[in-house]
């Protein structure tokens, strides 16, 4: 069985898996998604023994992995003291990270920008408006006017892009 195959007859499970943990629709779908992709990833660079059972581990590490990032997150959210500004993202990242995470964290983010590069304005855009401003699919089909299919097959290359330039660093 194809993993695509695989992913599409698991995937409603695997949503409602993931939805248990972290209480989100839109963000079950884009786990789901990811685990789809890392799946495919981890497929052609080792050897997956049960495919449906890895997917799924894999959707459930993420989900957790989510729920980890939204905790650290808060407690900044909530600080009362703070303006929000950059300087105080930085002086977070400077506090928590060693130089050579940082030089790291840095060179990731520099990677990650040149490969939002590469893509075409509309696939890019898609991607933003979904990932940070929480656009959901039919929003962003009716901001373009075009079909949810067509979102959905220009969030799944642009995912999948970002994923591929990462691993080839």
């Amino acid at each position: 069985m194809s993993v695509s195959t695989l992913y599409l007859e698991n995937r409603d499970a695997l949503i409602l898996a993931v939805y248990r943990i972290v209480s989100c629709q839109q963000t079950a779908e884009d786990i789901t998604q990811e685990a789809y992709l890392r799946l495919m990833q981890a497929i052609h660079s080792q050897s997956v023994d049960n495919p449906k059972s890895y997917l799924f581990q894999i959707g459930r590490n993420l989900a957790l992995d989510h729920l980890r990032k939204q905790r650290v997150r808060e407690p900044v959210k909530d600080n009362k003291n703070s303006d929000g500004t950059e300087a105080d993202v930085d002086f977070l990242v400077s506090q928590l990270l060693s130089p050579d995470q940082q030089v790291a964290v840095q060179q990731e983010l520099d990677d990650m920008l040149a490969a939002l590069g590469e893509m075409t304005e509309r696939r890019r855009e898609i991607l933003v408006l979904h990932k940070f401003h929480h656009w959901d699919y039919t929003r962003i089909a009716k901001h373009f006017g075009i079909s949810e299919s067509a979102i959905e097959k220009n969030m799944h290359k642009a995912m999948t892009h970002l994923l591929a330039s990462r691993s080839n660093k």
